[in-house]
């Protein structure tokens, strides 16, 4: 269960129910019944701690968006401009990280970008940074030639949903799911990512 700060034990039980039935059944299809069934409380005491359906989708996913963050040796490196070569292997590998260890949050966000108004505010506050910092790296990367000149907005979003659907996609055109580990998958993308964004100069 993740740890949720300020929050009392019933509260935790109803977040997690949420994250749970919402990334399951998308907003609309979730009950508030439902939530407080697989949280063992009733309804009376959701609606104590949580008065709307909304407010209580929002706070189920920020509990998933606040365990997202750049580890220390990826901040690094995009702040100091390293080599591409070292870098897109270190987002690829993060990204992947976090389909694998929160495989609720992708399914939270589309919830919230499909049924849900005032999404943006939350994505900015809580991705914004991390937007931030791997667009603006790859725009210094680009204004020096290191990679082509393309948006880097273009490549940073485009890597985001490449790699967190790599593994759906592979299962519903393949059928199965995907053989690869996530070291493997860290290589396979980080090679494509490299040869894509490879200037036309470099060698």
């Amino acid at each position: 269960m993740h740890k949720t700060t300020g929050k009392s034990v019933t509260e935790v039980r109803i977040i997690e129910a949420s994250v749970q039935l919402f990334a399951q059944r998308g907003f609309r299809g979730t009950s508030t019944r439902q939530i407080a069934h697989l949280a063992d409380v009733s309804e009376a005491t959701l609606f104590r701690h949580f008065p709307r359906k909304a407010r209580l989708f929002w706070a189920a996913a920020e509990s998933r968006l606040k365990q997202l963050k750049l580890g220390r040796h990826l901040q690094t490196s995009l702040a100091n401009d390293v080599n591409p070569a070292e870098v897109i292997p270190l987002i690829v590998t993060f990204l992947l990280e976090t389909e694998e260890q929160e495989p609720q949050l992708l399914r939270l966000l589309c919830v919230a970008a499909n049924e849900l108004r005032g999404s943006e505010r939350m994505f900015k506050e809580h991705l914004g940074p991390i937007f931030d910092s791997v667009n603006d790296y790859f725009g210094r990367c680009a204004a020096k030639g290191v990679v082509c000149n393309v948006d880097p907005s273009m490549v940073t979003l485009g890597m985001a949903a490449a790699i967190g659907t790599h593994r759906l996609l592979h299962q519903l055109f393949a059928g199965k799911s995907s053989r690869w580990n996530t070291e493997e998958m860290a290589r396979a993308h980080g090679q494509l990512w490299l040869n894509a964004l490879r200037s036309p100069g470099s060698h």
